[in-house]
């Protein structure tokens, strides 16, 4: 279900991008554009599954529900003709409901949140009309808090109190991606493997 509203908000993102399509051969390029994206973020929310899975293989517990959100972006691009630079901020949370070695209820709710800073770099392969082809490469960090939280009288007496945060490296390739729309708005598809998943979309304003 989550991936069936996942594919239709992308496919309105970019029919609202075609409908504002009229471009104007005499306008002068924007070299400064801002975005609004959405990721799948199926990566990440398996790699924190599995992480999870492995911690409670170890503890005797059991997992009673996973839930993760997409990741919700924006970003940042500067163009030098077919080069463009800029940043990327994400934000992606994982929730998980487990039990306190084999009490059969949900006694412990851990939520981890993905917070990424990724500077990226794109390279415009094609552009005719009203559509844009182009690759992107992003590296950079990805800052992780986790936390629990007691649901029971058990899990009370064995949740972690303490938020813990990490930093680690994270990093998105994008080899095929699509804008289509003009020099002021428009709607953008890509496609790669990285930590905001396999496929974003989103909306482009340039200005």
């Amino acid at each position: 279900m989550k991936f069936k509203i996942f594919a239709l908000s992308l496919c309105c993102l970019l029919t609202y991008g075609v409908a504002f399509a009229q471009t104007d051969a005499t306008e002068m390029p924007r070299k400064n554009e801002f975005r609004i994206g959405y990721s799948d973020g199926q990566t990440l929310g398996k790699a924190s599954f599995w992480g999870i899975g492995l911690g409670n293989a170890v503890s005797g517990t059991t997992r009673k529900k996973d839930e993760a959100t997409g990741v919700f972006s924006v970003g940042y691009r500067y163009s030098i003709n077919r080069l463009r630079i800029g940043i990327d901020l994400g934000l992606v949370t994982v929730t998980s409901t487990y039990d306190w070695q084999g009490s059969g209820s949900e006694d412990i709710r851990r939520t981890q949140s993905n917070f990424m800073v990724m500077p990226v770099g794109e390279f415009l392969y094609y552009k005719r009309g009203v559509v844009e082809l182009y690759g992107s490469l992003a590296t950079g960090i990805d800052i992780t808090s986790t936390s629990e939280k007691g649901l029971t009288r058990r899990g009370i007496e064995y949740a972690v109190t303490k938020h813990v945060a990490d930093v680690d490296f994270a990093f998105q390739v994008n080899p095929i991606a699509l804008r289509i729309g003009n020099n002021h708005i428009g709607g953008f598809l890509e496609a790669g493997v990285g930590y905001r998943g396999f496929v974003t979309g989103g909306l482009s304003l340039r200005f």
